[in-house]
Order: C-alpha cells, then structure tokens, then sequence
C-alpha cells in the first residue's frame, strides 16, 4: 500500500522529485499532499515540526528573493 507524503505547496510543480522531505525515495505510486490532514507516513508525521519549519524557511527565502529582484528591476527602469 502506498503511503502519502507531506510535499510543501511551493514544490508542488516539482515532478522530477525523487525523495520526500521525510527521506523516503519516492516510487510512481508514491502520493503527496501539502494537506497534513491526508498524510499517512509515519516518518512524515514523525519530522511534522522540521519539516515545517524548513518549509516556511524555504518560502521566506523565496519571497525574499523575490522582492529583491522586484526592487532590483524597479531601480534598473529607465526614466523618460
């Protein structure tokens, strides 16, 4: 039977992933949710904080980049 893993939403698009944020290699039947309620591998359940503290570092990061290119782009216009 195949287990479902916690996969954070920001990686969702990520198809070529070949390990879960738990560890486990992730086989074809292997499912993900970013939904904690329908994950059932007990290695997820069991790293739930570290994974979700190293998710939420990972979607600052990524919001931070994103707002320095934002402010990088807005100083590179040129003004008429």
């Amino acid at each position: 039977m195949s287990k479902t893993h916690y996969y954070p939403p920001f990686l969702a698009g990520d198809e070529e992933a070949e390990r879960g944020p738990c560890g486990v290699w992730l086989g074809e039947t292997s499912k993900l949710s970013g939904d904690w309620r329908a994950v059932d591998c007990a290695r997820c359940l069991k790293k739930r904080m570290a994974i979700t503290a190293s998710s939420e570092s990972e979607e600052r990061a990524i919001v931070q980049q994103m707002g320095d290119m934002a402010d990088f782009m807005r100083t590179q216009q040129v003004k008429p």
